[in-house]
């Protein structure tokens, strides 16, 4: 299975206001700051970026969160 990885932004209207892929190998990274269960590749879900993590997020993903977004980390399935 081909994984796309993307970190996604939403305004306080839910409307999708970024998005921006991340390669696989961020993941190793990120996993620590999400609570995943049994879902250790982070594929079945979307995972919030909460205020505790969101400077850590963006320091791995060498992007800049703009305050008052809510962000995602997804996966979904390359064509």
């Amino acid at each position: 299975m081909s994984v796309v990885r993307e970190i996604v932004g939403f305004d306080q209207e839910d409307a999708l206001v970024f998005s921006q892929e991340f390669p696989e190998e961020k993941i190793d990274e990120l996993r620590p700051l999400f609570q995943y269960g049994d879902d250790e590749q982070l594929y079945a879900g979307s995972y919030e970026v909460t205020d505790d993590s969101r400077d850590r997020v963006a320091a791995i993903l060498g992007i800049e969160l703009r305050p008052g977004l809510a962000y995602y980390i997804e996966a979904s399935e390359s064509a």
